[in-house]
């Protein structure tokens, strides 16, 4: 269980003997009540302290107050005046104005264009439906558990560079090819993701894989890869002392997060399996499928968009669904877009969810070890993402498609997840805005359902710039 956000509720209205809307002689102090009430059955996640700011001083001390806190939400209850004004413009928490609907209307018109114009990171909210609203609020209990997430990075400790040669690097770095073309040395995405989102990221080495691997029960390993195997549907080139292996890895890497108290785990992986105790796709899938995240390549940038995917589904559903981090294939011919790779979870919809079937099979472009090919749900809605977090200012990237069928050939990673979307306008998108950070710009993040409206919301709050892949 995670700790609550702390969350100040500003509420904003006129004194009641003054004509204005919702009506004169209104009881403000009731609506505050029932409005109260409603959220802390709404938002069980966070923790709400009330206070009214109708005044000049009262939005100074409202500033004064909000550093204690995650988040602000100025709840408009009456058509009022300059006090949400000074607020939003002030105020360097993640703000949410709300109207109240036929209460706060005027105001919230008139200030939350006011804040667009301004640039403001301010997020409106306006709906007579309380779960709407609830929901909103709730994103910035996302926002706080990334604040207060850990993420375990695992890179050969001597190399801090992406595995691109000096003359391909300097290309890039003129930016001829796009964006900023810059790469960056692991120690600046680390500082930067701790300035940006508060994520602290630790750094650990395969020697510390290798420990871990060789501490797990071998015994428990073996239930762990008969229970697999017992569900697969078959079984095609790994070994069962190769899926075992697999098993182990899984168990010393959970072990790990437990360790250290992490949120979310990312391995320098490819092209360095040899220096692995066991390829980590399987344990990668089993992560996902119980809450926790798991990434491959080391790519942060991926990281950051899953467990955002984890944390925004889980406050909004009750489940927390697992990102499939891939690498999107164009089929223009047939409108597809498939996603790919070979850490794929099963359980798309959360831990509480159904399973979906899988094969166990080898690495793809390897052939070694063992991964899992996931027969994901098909005609079901998909949102893909990704967070340039590099970039100035850093930039969320968004499209969605429907899952049609899956592809099953040798070539590629073992998972393909074919969906319909408008596909060639996605990749004439594709490298718009985001500049050469690999792998991160051709991974994107997919999830199962239409989050793209809540992810613009959190990308606001965030200070995240937007660009939708599929539209613009």
């Amino acid at each position: 269980m995670h700790s609550q956000a702390k969350v100040l509720l500003v509420f904003s209205h006129r004194p009641p003997e003054v004509l204005t809307w919702p009506k004169m002689n209104f009881d403000y102090e009731r609506k505050k009540d029932e409005i109260l009430k409603a959220l802390r059955s709404s938002c069980p996640n966070i923790l709400f302290d009330a206070t009214t700011a109708c005044s000049i001083e009262d939005a100074d001390e409202t500033l004064r107050k909000s550093t204690d806190y995650d988040g602000v939400v100025i709840y408009l209850i009456g058509s009022t005046c300059i006090a949400p004004l000074l607020i939003m413009e002030r105020c360097e928490k993640p703000v949410i104005l709300v109207d109240e609907p036929y209460c706060g209307t005027g105001t919230f018109a008139l200030a939350y264009g006011w804040a667009k114009s301004a640039g403001l990171p301010i997020l409106g909210v306006a709906s007579s439906d309380l779960k709407y609203t609830a929901d909103r609020i709730n994103l910035l209990s996302v926002i706080s558990r990334l604040r207060r997430s850990k993420i375990i990075l695992i890179t050969p400790r001597e190399e801090e560079k992406h595995l691109i040669d000096e003359r391909t690097r300097l290309l890039y770095a003129s930016g001829k090819y796009g964006g900023s073309g810059k790469t960056y040395e692991i120690t600046e995405q680390i500082d930067r993701l701790k300035k940006l989102f508060g994520v602290e990221v630790i750094r650990l080495s395969y020697n510390d894989i290798k420990r871990y691997f060789k501490a797990a029960s071998e015994e428990e390993a073996k239930r762990i890869a008969d229970e697999l195997i017992s569900k697969a549907l078959r079984i095609v080139e790994p070994s069962y002392e190769e899926i075992v292996k697999s098993a182990r890895l899984y168990l010393g890497l959970r072990k790990m997060i437990d360790d250290y108290k992490a949120d979310a785990i990312t391995i320098d992986c490819y092209r360095r399996f040899h220096e692995l105790p066991a390829y980590p796709c399987i344990a990668f899938s089993q992560l996902n499928n119980e809450g926790l995240t798991a990434v491959c390549e080391a790519d942060l940038s991926s990281t950051i968009a899953q467990l955002l995917i984890r944390y925004l589904t889980e406050e909004l559903t009750g489940q927390p669904r697992p990102g499939f981090v891939n690498d999107p294939v164009a089929d223009f011919s047939k409108n597809l877009i498939i996603y790919c790779h070979c850490t794929a979870p099963t359980m798309v919809y959360g831990p509480g969810g159904r399973s979906s079937p899988y094969v166990i099979r080898s690495h793809a472009e390897s052939g070694g070890g063992a991964a899992i090919q996931s027969l994901m749900p098909l005609d079901e809605p998909i949102t893909a993402l990704q967070i340039h977090f590099m970039r100035d200012p850093p930039l969320m990237v968004i499209h969605q498609s429907k899952a049609i069928c899956h592809i099953d050939s040798e070539e590629g990673c073992r998972t393909k997840l074919a969906a319909k979307a408008d596909v060639e306008k996605i990749f004439s998108n594709w490298n718009r805005l985001g500049g050469w950070i690999l792998p991160a710009h051709w991974h994107r993040v997919v999830v199962y359902g239409s989050w793209r409206e809540e992810l613009k919301a959190l990308a606001v709050l965030l200070r995240l710039e937007v660009f939708e892949e599929d539209v613009e």
